[in-house]
Formats: C-alpha cells, sequence, structure tokens
C-alpha cells in the first residue's frame, strides 16, 4: 500500500471529488429531465381530457338546442292555432285577407324564433368544438415537451460527465506537473 504525503492526498481528494462531483451533476441532470418529462406528461394528459370534455359539451349543447327549438317550434303551433281557432270562433274568415296575413307572418316568425334556436345552439357547439381543437394542440404540444425533456436531460447529463472528465483529467495532469501526484 502506497503511504501519501499531505500534498498527494490533496490532490487525490480533489480529483476525486471534481469526478464525484460530476457523476452527480449528471444524476441531477437525469432527475430534472425525468420531473419535467412527467409534469409535461401530466399537463398533455390533462389537456386531452379537456378536449374530450370540450367535445362532449358540443355534443351535449346540440341536443339541447335541438329540443330547445323543437320546444319553440310547438310553442309558435299552438299559438297560432289558438289564434285560428280564436278568429274562426268570432266569425272571420281564417282563408283570406288580414287574417290569412296574419297567420303567415305568426308562422314566419315562429320558425324565425325556432331557427335562432337552432343557429345559438350551433355557435355554442361550435365554441366548444374549437375548444377541443386548441386542448388538443396544447396535449400534443405537452407530449412533445414531456419527449424533449428526456433528450435534454441526457444531453446535459452527457454534457456534464464529459466536463467532469475533462477537469479530472487537467487536475491529476495539473497536479502531477507540480510533483504534488508520482508519475504512474
Amino acid at each position: 500500500m502506497a503511504d501519501f504525503g499531505i500534498g498527494e492526498a490533496i490532490a487525490i481528494a480533489s480529483v476525486a471529488a471534481t469526478a464525484v462531483g460530476a457523476g452527480v451533476s449528471y444524476l441531477g441532470a437525469q432527475q430534472s429531465a425525468a420531473a419535467q418529462s412527467k409534469s409535461a406528461a401530466y399537463g398533455a394528459q390533462v389537456a386531452a381530457n379537456n378536449a374530450q370534455i370540450a367535445n362532449q359539451n358540443a355534443t351535449y349543447a346540440r341536443q339541447a338546442g335541438e329540443a330547445k327549438a323543437t320546444t319553440q317550434s310547438l310553442q309558435a303551433r299552438a299559438r297560432l292555432g289558438a289564434a285560428v281557432t280564436g278568429e274562426a270562433a268570432q266569425g272571420i274568415d281564417i282563408t283570406t285577407g288580414s287574417a290569412a296575413d296574419v297567420q303567415g307572418t305568426d308562422r314566419a316568425l315562429g320558425q324565425l324564433d325556432t331557427e335562432t334556436v337552432r343557429n345559438n345552439a350551433a355557435l355554442t357547439a361550435y365554441g366548444y368544438r374549437s375548444q377541443s381543437t386548441n386542448f388538443t394542440a396544447q396535449s400534443g404540444l405537452k407530449s412533445a415537451q414531456s419527449a424533449s425533456a428526456l433528450a435534454a436531460g441526457d444531453i446535459a447529463g452527457t454534457g456534464d460527465l464529459v466536463s467532469g472528465a475533462a477537469s479530472v483529467g487537467q487536475k491529476f495532469v495539473g497536479f502531477q506537473n507540480s510533483g504534488a501526484l508520482p508519475d504512474l
């Protein structure tokens, strides 16, 4: 077993500490990359779930709008029927003149109201589909971030190891040249 002096021991400790530091730095880069990757993957899944919910909301909005349009149409027909019945009960000829004109206007207004309800539901559904598209794009971006975080961790960690190895080599040669370490 070699007997080292204080200078040699310090030189060896310095070289070893540099090597250990490079390894710890590599592990830190790997852990950081893994955490970033997991965070981005979680964000991707949340965005994918939000996209699915937005699509479901679009379907529900369309269905609710159609149901409301049907109700609106039935109410308009009921109002028209009540008006026609009232006019007929008063002895008014409901097939000609202003009575027929009023019925035509009532029909047109009822249809307009029904189509307005349908249009509003379609706009709401479109908004939800747009949200879904945005969430899907966000999910794709987060998935890409997750994958690139791991690659970046590998690159950073490898760079730390290479830099640490170069530093170990420089220290070793420097200590040898100064006489602090014996030639091997």
